[in-house]
């Protein structure tokens, strides 16, 4: 209880460097992309770290990949993946700002985290 009273205390000196540090990393996030793949690698997808898709390509034309159901596994998969590495991206983003300003990252994200 001790120590997150002086975390707390810690957040509230440290508001406006916190502010400026979230809004750096958010401007990070936004211009950062990861790349998600189906599982074949067949379709790929650009994902930002503000979990934005980008972009959406096909190794081939969509109609060689076979039925639309099967292209639409395939997209499915590629985003799923992108999406998990993106919010990888963000966590470590948040985990190291926590870490700058000694702070546990589940403070960061009851303050408003890097999520929009």
């Amino acid at each position: 209880m001790f120590k997150e009273l002086a975390a707390l205390t810690n957040l509230m000196k440290n508001a406006p460097e916190i502010k400026r540090k979230m809004e750096e990393s958010k401007q990070r996030l936004a211009q950062t992309t990861v790349e998600g793949r189906s599982t074949c690698g067949q379709v790929t997808v650009a994902v930002t770290g503000k979990m934005e898709v980008t972009a959406v390509r096909f190794a081939a034309d969509p109609q060689v990949l076979g039925s639309k159901n099967g292209v639409e596994i395939l997209v499915q998969e590629a985003m799923n993946d992108g999406l998990i590495r993106a919010k990888k991206l963000a966590a470590n983003e948040m985990s190291s700002m926590a870490g700058q300003l000694g702070l546990p990252p589940e403070m960061l994200e009851k303050f408003g985290g890097l999520g929009g």
